[in-house]
């Protein structure tokens, strides 16, 4: 719950929002009144607390914390806003001096321009937000595109681009065997052949987790990949490591 000073700096915030010329009514002294005196009780309460938590009072000569003398002279200078005008003045052109500052920023100046620059980053983080939102719809619709043009290939749960990018490859391959006079593409069986020797399409969606092997072609790739590692591997291990890290192998060590 906020305190009384706040409630009243919040008041005066938003009248000024609301009147063009209030700093300058009987209702804005007021409140600036209100708020010093506030001010004042709220630096007595704590001037008390910190003098409690220092232990005793201090003896002559003893000399007061930092935040106790700051403190002081803070509630003194408001106070001086008001009983003496024009020594506050004075004492606001010598600060201004020597922070080599034309002009010092009203508090609540200060604070209406913190809440513009929160508006705004508001708005930019919104405006990124929609733009993410944009982009995964976009991303949504040209894998459900490729997987309809394909739907021979199944996702099977595994990497969703990588499948998507295996499909492409199936259609740019097939797209090139059309140019070449190759059968039609509506002829010709999706990339899951059972000849022996698997096509590079049928290895990349293996890869792609989005087809499987057939028993001749999976020992045809046993054999292939254990050649293409140098025989690090044994034909067990292998089979045990599944056919998408066999299929990813050979892919891998054609490409390199």
């Amino acid at each position: 719950m906020k305190d009384l000073r706040s409630l009243l700096i919040d008041c005066r915030i938003e009248l000024r929002k609301q009147a063009r010329d209030f700093q300058k009514s009987e209702l804005c002294e007021r409140l600036d009144l209100a708020i010093q005196a506030q001010s004042s009780a709220n630096a007595t309460a704590a001037l008390a607390v910190a003098a409690s938590e220092a232990g005793p009072p201090a003896t002559p000569g003893k000399t007061q914390t930092v935040s106790q003398v700051a403190l002081a002279w803070q509630t003194a200078a408001r106070d001086l806003k008001f009983s003496e005008p024009a020594i506050y003045t004075r004492m606001g052109e010598k600060v201004m001096r020597l922070l080599e500052a034309k002009t010092l920023v009203d508090p609540a100046t200060e604070i209406l321009q913190l809440e513009a620059r929160l508006a705004e980053l508001q708005a930019q983080l919104e405006s990124r937000h929609q733009a993410q939102q944009a982009l995964a719809m976009e991303h949504e619709a040209l894998l459900g595109a490729v997987a309809k043009a394909v739907p021979k290939l199944k996702d099977g749960g595994g990497d969703r681009l990588a499948v998507a990018l295996a499909r492409v490859a199936w259609l740019r391959a097939e797209a090139d065997k059309a140019s070449t006079g190759a059968p039609a593409a509506s002829t010709r069986r999706a990339p899951e052949p059972q000849d022996t020797v698997p096509t590079p399409e049928l290895l990349g969606a293996v890869a792609a987790g989005a087809a499987t092997l057939t028993k001749e072609q999976r020992e045809w790739c046993v054999g292939e990949a254990m050649v293409l590692t140098g025989f690090q591997y044994t034909p067990v291990e292998l089979l045990e490591k599944g056919d998408a890290h066999v299929a990813r192998l050979i892919v891998d060590a054609r490409k390199g």
